[in-house]
């Protein structure tokens, strides 16, 4: 966790309130009492002492700074409101956090040392009163700032104030005694100048007797005198100008100009500005998620409406689809068996490990005659302590790129949700793709084809919700998710919905479907994971309600990394002259942040896989939980990018790649977001397990072929253990 995200959970627990926290690019801190965002300066070189103080004092602010317009209520510059209302709350902090006065009195005591309030060489006696308060309270009694006994008043009424009207009334009273001050200061200067006029008054008239020469020689001294200024100017005005000037100086607080300055000090000037972006409060999931009913029924009905020529085709492709779907069902029960007996136990192991025996209180007749030196002659209980119930939600990668290990992958999903419907372990699995909305387009127009991908287009381009500023855009016109297989439907639908989609892949995998009819909405699509992703923060709370399950593994399957997500960015139309929000690209420079835990998410690198980790690992946050399983098929050369993009640098890297070579699978360890993160070879996906040779073969390749069946049982068992370490 990063000293900035302690500072905001500091400042939430210090305020008892989720305050939203924002550090960025500003002088110093400060605090928006009626939209309750505390924002923080990067201090990058400011000391852990210093930021305790600064956090302490806006969270001040938040707590006791009443949001009201204090002009109603004071008669006096901003500062002076300031100044006393900085030492009302932060005495109030003192005393509700007590640990507090060591950060302020060192906060402080540093940034003095520094010359924060530049007053290094300056005499005390020399400023204002607004500055010297500033200073007591602030530095304290260790600034020894010279107060007359009419000045201390105010000091001691600022120690005694609790409430702002009592600061709005000291503040004004404080301003009214400096003017009053000032006022008898120019009264007292105009006196002596009538003094002095009357002085000089006597002086002329006896002048007037002195001799013509005298004379003549004083008009002389005055017009040489006149020469050297330029510009005769009476004394008076002079005097006048400056105290215009003074009155000036005196409405603002020249200490704490000084410390808002020097802060900039603190900042180093490479630090980079944060746009903040956060997750919507709610999304409408009766739009994104499109239910398994809703998706079978559709699948049904386009095939209910292929042209008759096509129809002979497509019933023959259906037809050995539905075989090898039975054949399939066959082979993988071993599997299946296999994964329900390691997960058995697993599960029996775990609960061994945690019981616990408690003695009943009644004899145990066959230890009564060890009595005389057994203490323990009485029957014991062992306790089973119920285990914790889990659930799986699936999130399978229906993008393009994935059109050549589609169904590899589908089938192995197949195993595992067998295995669940096995074991009685709720299951969701869903596709994550952008093309369903296809399917909207023809039900709004009442289409049965779509023919013109024009207006299609332009339909997509007329999007019917506006994006909010600040948020993660998860809307229904962009992505869906589409609930393939649920283990909410009976035994019949089961295989309903394993047999729809099976058919789908089987004619990608056969490269057969410009010849068959693949589903609209199904067509293979962009890669929209970090969406999917984002949707496990509303799906998981709903999923675990339903099938009332503690604990929740989510498992993505997929063969790359997500598309662009985008996030609703303001901006200034220059030609309607309004603002605007439209949907921007999520990147680098950017921080994710979740309200509700209170952490803060940097993007550092403008890549498709840190956002990625990025969306994971706040989905873990947020649901302790939750186990997020990655499942990656890919081709050997994409290994390193790989490990690197998601594993903690390239730290046993030849061990990694070993492995992958010798048993084309391998657990990344130390997943930078994910808690385990496979990474299979596309080829093993498709290896048969089983031992197949032909009649009459040579006794070189039924060897051949018995390896080969060994080391596939072997991949295929490593995998799967890996996997049910997480689940049972």
């Amino acid at each position: 966790m990063s000293t900035q995200e302690i500072k905001g959970n500091l400042a939430r627990l210090l305020a008892t309130e989720n305050l939203i926290v924002e550090h960025r690019k500003v002088p110093t801190a400060s605090f928006d009492v009626d939209r309750r965002v505390l924002t923080l300066p990067n201090w990058d070189r400011a000391s852990s002492v210093v930021y305790d103080l600064l956090v302490g004092h806006e969270v001040g602010h938040a707590l006791f700074t009443p949001n009201e317009d204090w002009r109603d209520a004071a008669t006096c510059p901003r500062d002076y409101i300031n100044v006393v209302e900085d030492a009302r709350i932060e005495k109030l902090m003192k005393r509700k956090y007590p640990g507090l006065r060591k950060s302020f009195a060192g906060g402080y005591a540093e940034l003095n040392s520094q010359d924060f309030f530049g007053t290094e060489g300056s005499d005390p006696k020399e400023f204002s009163l607004i500055d010297r308060i500033n200073l007591h309270f602030k530095i304290g009694a260790n600034s020894f700032m010279p107060f007359a006994s009419d000045e201390l008043v105010f000091v001691v009424r600022i120690e005694q104030a609790e409430t702002f009207n009592e600061v709005c009334q000291i503040a004004s009273d404080i301003y009214s005694f400096v003017k009053n001050s000032q006022e008898e200061s120019i009264a007292n200067i105009n006196a002596n100048e009538e003094n002095n006029a009357n002085e000089n008054d006597s002086v002329g008239e006896k002048s007037e007797s002195s001799s013509e020469l005298e004379q003549d020689r004083k008009e002389s001294d005055d017009m040489e005198d006149s020469d050297r200024s330029g510009n005769a100017t009476p004394p008076s005005l002079s005097d006048d100008m400056d105290m215009e000037f003074a009155d000036d100086e005196d409405e603002t607080s020249k200490t704490q100009q000084a410390f808002d300055s020097a802060s900039n000090q603190l900042t180093d000037i490479h630090s980079k500005t944060v746009n903040y972006i956060e997750l919507p409060e709610s999304i409408d999931l009766d739009n994104i998620v499109v239910d398994w009913k809703e998706v079978h029924d559709w699948i049904e009905h386009e095939y209910s409406s292929i042209d008759e020529s096509r129809l002979e085709i497509h019933n023959n492709y259906i037809d050995r689809a539905k075989k090898e779907y039975r054949e399939f069902r066959s082979q993988s029960q071993k599997e299946v068996n296999y994964l329900v007996k390691e997960f058995e136990c697993r599960k029996s192991a775990d609960a061994y490990a945690r019981a616990g025996q408690s003695k009943t209180g009644v004899l145990d007749t066959t230890k009564l005659h060890t009595y005389k030196y057994n203490d323990d002659i009485f029957k014991k209980v062992t306790v089973l302590p119920d285990g914790k119930n889990h659930g799986l939600l699936f999130l399978l990668d229906w993008s393009g790129s994935m059109v050549n290990q589609i169904h590899s992958t589908f089938k192995q999903l197949l195993n595992l949700t067998a295995f669940c419907k096995k074991v009685q372990i709720p299951f969701e699995v869903y596709a994550f793709t952008n093309d369903w909305r296809i399917v909207n387009y023809m039900k709004d127009n009442n289409l049965k084809e779509v023919s013109d991908r024009y207006d299609f287009a332009e339909y997509n381009r007329s999007p019917k919700r506006e994006f909010a500023s600040g948020e993660v855009s998860i809307s229904s016109e962009y992505f869906n998710l589409v609930n393939i297989v649920s283990s909410r439907s009976n035994t019949r639908d089961y295989e309903r919905q394993c047999s729809n989609i099976w058919g789908i892949t089987y004619a990608y995998d056969r490269s057969i479907s410009s010849c068959v009819k693949i589903p609209h909405g199904l067509d293979l699509s962009g890669t929209p994971l970090n969406e999917a992703v984002a949707c496990m923060n509303y799906i998981v709370p709903v999923f675990k309600k339903q099938t009332n399950v503690q604990k929740v593994n989510v498992c993505i399957l997929s063969d790359g990394d997500s598309c662009m997500t985008g996030y609703g960015r303001s901006t200034f139309d220059q030609y309607t002259e309004e603002e605007r929000v439209y949907r921007a690209r999520i990147g680098y420079g950017q921080s994710l942040r979740d309200r509700k835990t209170g952490r803060i998410y940097p993007m550092f690198q403008d890549s498709f896989h840190s956002v990625t980790n990025t969306f994971v690992k706040q989905l873990r946050h947020r649901f302790p939980e939750v186990n997020v399983l990655g499942f990656r098929i890919m081709s050997g050369s994409h290994l390193l990018n790989f490990v690197t993009n998601y594993g903690q640098g390239y730290d046993g890297y030849d061990k990694i790649s070993a492995k992958w070579k010798k048993e084309k699978s391998v657990v990344i360890p130390n997943p930078l977001s994910y808690s385990a993160i496979f990474a299979i070879q596309q080829n093993n996906l498709e290896s048969d397990t089983e031992f197949n040779v032909e009649s009459g073969a040579k006794k070189g390749e039924i060897t051949r072929a018995f390896k080969k069946m060994l080391n596939n049982k072997t991949t295929n068992k490593k995998l799967l253990n890996s996997f049910v370490e997480y689940i049972a």
